[in-house]
Order: C-alpha cells, then sequence, then structure tokens
C-alpha cells in the first residue's frame, strides 16, 4: 500500500505525465481481459517461435561470429560495474545480439527506441552505430513512476558512445512523435516501452510508416497481448518470432517479434 501511494505521489507532481496515470487506471480496470489475451499470444510465439542464431542466419544469411559481449568485453565488463552499483533497480537486457548483429546488417544510420532503463540495448545499438559517421539513436523512455530513476537512465552506456545518442524522457505519447521528427526514413526500430495493447497499436504503424524498404521493426515480450500479431496481419506481413530464456518471469521464455518492411 505504501508503494501504491508513492506512485501516486509521483503522479500528482508531474502534471505532463497525468494521461499516463488515468490511461494506466482505465486498464488496472481491465487486466482480466489482457490476461486472457497473454494466453492465447503466447501459445502463439510458442507455435512459431526461433532462436537467436537461427533469426539472424534466417534474415543475414550469416551466422553470428561471437555474442557482443565477447566482441566487445570491456566495454561489457564496465558497463556491468555500472549497473551493479545502480541503486535502481530496472529492466533486463533484452536480445542485444539481435540488435547489435541487424544493426550491422543494415548498416543502420536512423534509429529509434522506445524504453531504455540500464541502456543495455541503448549500448548494443551505439557499438554498431558508432562506426556510421552520420548515424544516430534516439531513445524515448519514462521514468519509473516513484523509483526516482531518471538519473541512472541509460547509466551502462559510455560517454564515449553518446555522442551518437538522444534521450527523450517522456511517455511515447509526447515522446515518440519528437522522436520521429529527426528522421525522413528508419533503418531500424526497437520497441520496449508500453507492454499494453492499445498502446502498441497506436506506436507500431507510426514506426512502421517511416521505415524504409528493408528497414525492420523488433519488439519485445510480445507474449503479453495479442497486438504484434494483430498488427502484422493488418500489414500482411510474417512476423518472424525469436525465444529468449527468460529468468524474471513466470514463464521460461520472453519472445520477440521482427517484422521486416
Amino acid at each position: 500500500m505504501r508503494n501504491k501511494l508513492k506512485i501516486i505521489l509521483w503522479y500528482l507532481k508531474r502534471p505532463k505525465y497525468y494521461g499516463q496515470f488515468f490511461l494506466k487506471i482505465f486498464r488496472r480496470l481491465n487486466i482480466i481481459i489482457f490476461k486472457n489475451n497473454e494466453d492465447i499470444a503466447i501459445k502463439w510465439c510458442q507455435k512459431n517461435a526461433v532462436t537467436t542464431e537461427e533469426a539472424i542466419l534466417q534474415i543475414t544469411g550469416k551466422t553470428i561470429r561471437k555474442p557482443i559481449k565477447e566482441l566487445f568485453l570491456d566495454i561489457f565488463l564496465d558497463a556491468k560495474k555500472r549497473a551493479d552499483s545502480c541503486p535502481v533497480k530496472m529492466g533486463g537486457a533484452g536480445n542485444i545480439d539481435l540488435l547489435y548483429y541487424l544493426s550491422e546488417y543494415l548498416k543502420a544510420e536512423n534509429v529509434i527506441e522506445t524504453g531504455v532503463a540500464y541502456g543495455w540495448s541503448a549500448l548494443a545499438i551505439l557499438l554498431s552505430l558508432s562506426s556510421r559517421k552520420n548515424a544516430k539513436l534516439i531513445s524515448t523512455d519514462m521514468p519509473y513512476p516513484g523509483l526516482d530513476n531518471s538519473e541512472y537512465v541509460g547509466c551502462v552506456i559510455p560517454d564515449t558512445l553518446k555522442e551518437k545518442w538522444k534521450l527523450i524522457s517522456e511517455s511515447d505519447t509526447y515522446a515518440l512523435p519528437k522522436a520521429l521528427d529527426n528522421f525522413n526514413h528508419l533503418d531500424l526500430c526497437h520497441y520496449d516501452s508500453d507492454k499494453y495493447y492499445e498502446g502498441r497499436m497506436w506506436a507500431y504503424p507510426k514506426l512502421w510508416k517511416l521505415l524504409r524498404d528493408g528497414g525492420i521493426l523488433i519488439s519485445d515480450d510480445i507474449e503479453n497481448n495479442l497486438a504484434f500479431k494483430d498488427f502484422s496481419k493488418s500489414i500482411s506481413k510474417k512476423p518472424l518470432i525469436i525465444k529468449l530464456p527468460n529468468s524474471n518471469k513466470s514463464y521460461k521464455f520472453q519472445y520477440i517479434g521482427v517484422l521486416i518492411r
């Protein structure tokens, strides 16, 4: 109860997040519907999933040479130290091998990411973008209500990579349009923010519209509901689904969706 009050007070002190607060209340009232959709989504993901290695081979025609943590060993050792010393516990690392190798395959220069936390995914993308002169990553991230984590968002990203990185610290409703205004096209999008159905179905079309031909949309945690399945059907694209071992939830795998424009 004390934690809930802390979250409510956090929102009350920040008027720009009132819309997000009332939306969260509405979603809580409809949680049973989302849970039912989650069961269906998990079965769909399980039926169609492949490994990260298989997905990268299918998309690029090449096998992974080494995990990204081995390619950039010193950088990731330093990053882990910064994450371990962070006083706020945030989200997991995501599929950093997928993000790095697809960025390399696309020779990506224009990239958007929603959801940052420690910044593991941004780090993977930036390690690829660092080799391209005009490349840039814009990340959007809403602070965790009640945790005061703003100053730690992206803490694993070294200063040497921040030249090509911009962070917009607002909810998707405000941040995503601002991020999109920085590009005339996108090479890669990584969606890892609003997990609810309507949030995804609001954001996916906006990202998809700006993707160039051959560009890639990646969405984490698609097992939460049927949004990724429904969006794929709406654009008549067959998605690639990747399973990733998951120790943080009640089921064995988390699932990542990939769509190629």
